[in-house]
């Protein structure tokens, strides 16, 4: 669950105000380089598909296909634990 986070705050770093940097901080260059599973220092579409199907597979925890205002209310659990 932790690289969940992760993937999430990679996501959140690339709206950042941060964006106009030439450079990543550490942190957003170890996000990078989680998403990118082929490591070629590029993402792809692919990736990000990747990614998101990951993340919909980790909340969906019954595996009923559809995510639910508990597991919802779960993930929040988790990643205020992990704070």
């Amino acid at each position: 669950m932790v690289w969940l986070k992760q993937i999430i705050i990679l996501f959140s770093l690339l709206f950042s105000a941060n964006i106009f940097c030439e450079e990543l901080t550490d942190d957003e260059q170890m996000y990078f380089n989680f998403i990118d599973f082929n490591n070629d220092n590029k993402i792809s579409q692919s990736e990000i598909d990747q990614s998101i199907k990951i993340i919909f597979q980790l909340i969906d925890l019954n595996k009923d296909g559809f995510i639910s205002k508990f597991e919802v209310n779960e993930l929040k659990n988790i990643t205020n634990a992990l704070k």
